[in-house]
């Protein structure tokens, strides 16, 4: 008799970490495509622009690392996902970017798809 409760107690805790564990694989997967697909522009009270050089040959991984770094995006696998997703070809030269961007804006400038326009001085 105590080994049948045994086993059915086994079984119940095995089954509750089971769910357990999807629960926290969806709720991360979930906040992962959030920060994926509905990013907003930062909000920084005092907002840099920098000069950013996208040399030849740098991969989307190293850039993405020196982005999180220099602290224009929060998450580099994110902005990694973000340039396949959106299906953008990095484009080595010289570029103005804000620490107030969305990694999108980022990409579209580092894309060549956004077009810069000079502040007046």
């Amino acid at each position: 008799m105590s080994t049948r409760i045994f086993k059915t107690f086994f079984h119940m805790v095995v089954i509750a970490a089971l769910v357990s564990c999807m629960l926290l694989l969806a709720v991360r997967a979930y906040d992962f495509g959030k920060a994926v697909f509905d990013e907003r522009a930062g909000t920084a009270k005092s907002p840099r622009t920098v000069r950013f050089v996208l040399k030849e040959g740098n991969t989307v991984k190293q850039v993405a690392n020196v982005l999180e770094k220099e602290g224009f995006i929060d998450n580099s696998l994110v902005f990694i996902v973000q340039k396949y997703f959106y299906n953008c070809e990095l484009v080595p030269g010289e570029y103005r970017l804000n620490t107030n961007m969305t990694g999108k804006m980022i990409l579209d400038i580092l894309s060549g798809a956004a077009v810069e326009t000079e502040e007046a001085s």
